[in-house]
């Protein structure tokens, strides 16, 4: 047997470093094999993020836009995103089809403040993070005006009325404000606006889903009248707002200075007709008083 030599100092700092060296190797081409992998199941890249307004009042929507280059759809679409308001809260997005970029969803800040609001790539699910960087936009939002500026343009609608009627001018009809309409991004994320159910004249609208929609975690904000509604039931899923009766709205009412003919009357036609004359009633005849009975003696000349 060969007598066992003693390990020198050198010998044992060389294989340190033959044994960092193949680890470090083998590290860099598992992450450039997983890096490989991952920029070809997420072709789709984040650009920038736009805020529609740039500042807004507590209560007032804002439109929330990420959008994504996609260089080559040969792989697929398919990554995951996540949209920071923050004010503490978030939203996980899934892009998996063409109609998913750009990225869009609305939400409506509760109180006052300056927020950062930002697009971050995450895995959603078992899909990987969309490639790029971390996109923010700042945006400030204050107190909502009280509504008593409302009630001031009332009064001040009603004084002038007033003073027209005094005139004996007769007031100028009340202006009823425009209804607001729907567009393709009044729908939340994964709904679809259904153009044939805008209703013009109350402003009622319908989103369709797919079958596997589920209820937004932001409800649509209808304009009064019209009431939220969702149906997520079988496979034709929709949401939306409409009137409380099932979308019939309230009968039409009379145009403006217009007036309802009296009971029995007659419906008067263009131009003054002349009057008809009536015949005379003949007045009654009385008998002859016999002479001399009644009668005024003529007087002396």
């Amino acid at each position: 047997m060969h007598p066992v030599r003693p390990v020198g100092p050198a010998f044992r700092i060389l294989h340190m470093i033959m044994r960092t060296f193949a680890f470090r190797s083998l590290a860099a081409a598992l992450s450039g094999g997983l890096l490989l992998a991952t920029s070809a199941a997420s072709a789709q890249t984040l650009t920038s993020l736009r805020l529609e307004p740039g500042s807004a009042t507590v209560g007032q929507e804002v439109r929330i836009t990420a959008q994504l280059d996609v260089a080559d759809k040969s792989g697929g679409i398919n990554c995951g995103l996540r949209i920071v308001y923050g004010d503490g809260k978030s939203v996980d997005l899934r892009i998996s089809k063409d109609t998913d970029i750009p990225a869009v969803v609305r939400y409506t800040f509760t109180r006052p403040g300056t927020f950062t609001v930002s697009a971050e790539p995450k895995v959603v699910g078992i899909s990987l993070p969309c490639s790029g960087k971390t996109q923010k936009q700042v945006i400030s939002v204050a107190e909502a005006k009280p509504a008593a500026a409302a009630g001031t343009y009332g009064a001040a609608v009603g004084v002038a009325a007033a003073g027209a009627a005094a005139k004996g001018a007769a007031p100028a009809p009340a202006q009823t404000p425009a209804v607001p309409l729907p567009d393709a991004t009044t729908c939340p994320w994964g709904w679809n606006l259904n153009r044939a159910s805008i209703n013009p004249r109350t402003g009622a609208f319908v989103c369709n889903g797919t079958p596997d929609s589920v209820a937004p975690t932001e409800k649509l904000s209808c304009v009064a009248p019209l009431a939220y509604f969702e149906q997520l039931t079988g496979a034709n899923r929709q949401i939306g707002c409409r009137l409380p009766n099932q979308g019939s709205g309230p009968p039409a009412r009379p145009a403006a200075g217009s007036a309802a003919p009296a009971a029995g009357a007659t419906p008067s036609t263009t131009g003054t007709a002349p009057a008809t004359p009536r015949p005379a009633t003949p007045a009654a005849t009385a008998p002859a008083a016999p002479a001399g009975a009644g009668s005024t003696p003529p007087k002396k000349p």
